[in-house]
């Protein structure tokens, strides 16, 4: 199977959505469809002999289009939308100048200011409200259509239905039978027209929600300073290829992911990590792109290639968590599914008993008008996802990237949070705690380190090297060599038994040096403990959430690092089968790992958090990559980032359905003039946008 994503054009509701999701199960082909109303995407998992033009024309039935998300058609989805942006934003320009005539012949009769009633003429009124209620409300005619055609109903069938019966009701009632209390054409009017209005409104609040996205392309350099035959060459990004050497000045972004290999600077990571702190690199380590160079001059080796990238990795992190549905959202699909036809209902019944009531078929109607144009759900379809898309920008601004939004959703019930060793809790990195032998001794066991490749040997450093002779490696034991004729060996405790020499072993990792039958000297090793692991410990243990350690290593080692940081319980000689068991039978687990190792204990958990080293993002594993300099404290960000998100959700449906909940009885009953009803309608949505993009003002 394969998954593609596509651009959905002319969605304008939850129920657009249905439908769309609707058209694409039923297709042959698809195996797996959701569809997002805020990213007006489709992402679709497929058989792998489909085509996508199937999909392309399952989306088209249903009345919409699709355009295939890749490279090839950018530029074709970037023209369709803003032919699309200023298609409904002249729509509502025209229109409004339409109705606004209507406004003010309407407050001429009511204020009775003669010199302006032309404007109340009811032929007046048919001429300006006919090109806004078939012209530039056309689009709900035809969304009406498609929907009814596919035995579904969205907005556009509250609006067309709406507005046609208060456009009808004023030309038949009012101009042909004389009943001139029945003409209403402002209504149909100015309802189309506020709707038009909310829906560039809410166009414009939706790119907000995608800032993240946005502020991440901007960062991208579009040329970069390649060094080849000695000289320096002006080049565009995309012609870079991997370990091509570039020049980065100090004031420029880094242009692609890079290894230093001469020079030193610093560097401002914030736009990647969140973290305003400069950050100082040297040569051999690693700089993503987009950080600022600072203050030097700086040669580098390219890592990844434009599409590699760490910018492209975040982005498509970002892409990927805002077109996942949650399972918070599963209600609001239900609801979604059944809203209008019930809106249906009440709309004929509040026809009915106002008929009956009254015994006035123009105040039945005004009333059936109000119901029919309050009740939208658009805003009942946007709330989840707009709040996923600001959650998942605002975690990628502080270097939290969330590629499944149902972990956002978890995280904040994880009661216990489970963390590997090496590379987690630790840098993975040794550092030498003491030597027992003489310097002399040292110095020798330096230089026959030096030929090996064992992470400890890196933490040996002397400043004169010996010549050794005849160096070999023991598998499993050590090394040995020869320094002015003298065999030397250098391992664990077993290679000193092997030489008849009897050690003591301790917690501390340990290379015991010496020769035949006697011990030199042993160099006694402590693995570095990243400096925020005891802080977010001693964090995470103030939340009432409990903490456990994983490791391969023995339980003496980990003893040794659990002082430093006190995790609540220690589980040593883990295989990394033993790790995925303990994190399935743990109740409501986070799973904090180096993404690599610990893929299965990842995926086992209800959060696998993976720790981005940066050079290997692409590869991790995890529902969620924190890449930052102090990656661990981002943890306890992530939980509250999770909470806040799901309670800005609650928010959302609170604000979505208010509307409703108010504003039908209120139509029902005569208390809500249509027009107001076509305000309230249009603000709903936009107050679940702009309650969605106060959650990126939060801190966590």
């Amino acid at each position: 199977m394969k998954t593609q994503s596509f651009v959905i054009t002319g969605m304008t509701c939850a129920n657009c959505v249905h439908q769309v999701n609707k058209a694409l199960d039923a297709s042959d082909s698809v195996l797996e469809a959701t569809v997002n109303l805020a990213t007006e995407k489709a992402k679709v998992v497929m058989t792998d002999d489909s085509d996508f033009n199937e999909v392309i024309q399952a989306v088209r039935h249903a009345g919409y289009g699709a355009i295939v998300d890749d490279k090839a058609n950018r530029d074709k989805i970037r023209l369709a939308k803003l032919k699309a942006e200023k298609q409904l934003f002249w729509s509502f320009v025209f229109s409004a100048l339409l109705s606004l005539p209507m406004l003010i012949g309407m407050m001429a009769a009511i204020f009775q200011v003669h010199a302006l009633m032309f404007f109340h003429n009811p032929l007046v009124q048919l001429i300006l409200a006919t090109p806004v209620q078939f012209i530039f409300g056309a689009r709900f005619y035809k969304g009406a259509y498609m929907a009814l055609k596919n035995k579904s109903a969205n907005m556009d069938v509250l609006v067309a239905l709406g507005t046609t019966v208060a456009y009808l009701s004023s030309l038949v009632f009012g101009l042909f039978l004389g009943h001139m209390s029945a003409v209403n054409f402002e209504s149909s009017a100015v309802i189309i027209t506020l709707v038009l209005l909310g829906k560039n409104l809410e166009n414009r609040a939706k790119k907000n929600t995608s800032a993240a996205i946005y502020s991440l392309q901007k960062n991208r350099a579009q040329a970069v300073h390649l060094f080849q035959d000695n000289q320096e060459v002006e080049m565009p990004i995309d012609a870079i290829r991997v370990n091509q050497i570039l020049h980065v000045r100090a004031g420029e972004s880094v242009p692609l992911d890079i290894e230093i290999i001469s020079g030193q600077a610093s560097f401002d990571a914030s736009s990647l990590t969140g973290e305003a702190v400069p950050v100082t690199k040297r040569t051999g380590d690693f700089i993503a792109e987009g950080a600022v160079n600072l203050d030097g001059l700086i040669k580098g080796r390219v890592i990844h290639t434009l599409d590699d990238s760490t910018i492209s990795q975040m982005m498509e992190a970002i892409e990927e968590a805002q077109a996942t549905k949650p399972k918070i959202q599963k209600v609001a699909d239900q609801i979604s599914s059944i809203f209008v036809p019930v809106v249906l209902v009440i709309a004929l019944i509040t026809f009915i008993l106002t008929l009956l009531l009254t015994k006035d078929i123009s105040i039945a109607l005004l009333h059936t008008t109000s119901v029919l144009v309050i009740s939208c759900p658009c805003a009942l379809g946007l709330a989840t996802p707009t709040a996923i898309m600001v959650a998942t920008g605002l975690g990628a601004k502080h270097g939290i990237l969330i590629k499944d939004a149902n972990a956002l959703e978890d995280a904040k019930r994880v009661e216990t949070v489970i963390f590997d060793k090496t590379g987690t809790i630790t840098t993975g990195k040794f550092k030498l705690a003491n030597w027992s032998g003489s310097d002399a001794d040292f110095n020798k066991l330096a230089s026959i380190e030096s030929y090996s490749n064992h992470p400890l040997a890196q933490s040996l450093i002397t400043d004169q090297l010996l010549a050794v002779t005849d160096f070999k490696e023991i598998a499993g034991r050590g090394l040995t060599a020869q320094i002015d004729g003298q065999v030397y060996f250098a391992g664990n405790a077993d290679l000193m038994q092997d030489q008849g020499i009897t050690v003591e072993t301790t917690g501390n990792t340990s290379i015991f040096f010496g020769t035949k039958n006697q011990l030199l000297g042993v160099a006694t090793f402590s693995s570095e403990v990243k400096p925020d692991a005891a802080a977010t410990i001693a964090k995470l243990h103030k939340l009432g959430i409990q903490t456990m350690m994983l490791t391969g290593d023995n339980a003496e080692s980990a003893a040794v690092i659990n002082e430093q940081v006190k995790v609540g319980s220690v589980i040593a000689h883990a295989t990394p089968a033993k790790k995925a068991q303990v994190v399935t039978d743990t109740k409501q687990a986070m799973m904090v790992g180096d993404g690599i190792n610990d893929s299965v204990a990842l995926s086992s958990a209800l959060v696998g958090v993976a720790m981005g080293s940066g050079s290997d993002i692409a590869m991790q594993s995890g529902d969620v990559v924190v890449v930052s300099e102090h990656a661990l404290e981002k943890i306890t960000s992530l939980i509250k980032l999770s909470k806040k998100t799901v309670s800005k959700i609650h928010q959302n449906y609170f604000w979505a359905f208010i509307y409703n909940v108010i504003g039908i009885p209120l139509a029902a009953f005569g208390l809500l003039n249509p027009i107001f009803a076509g305000l309230a309608m249009s603000l709903s949505s936009v107050s679940v946008i702009v309650s969605s993009l106060l959650l990126g003002r939060e801190k966590i």
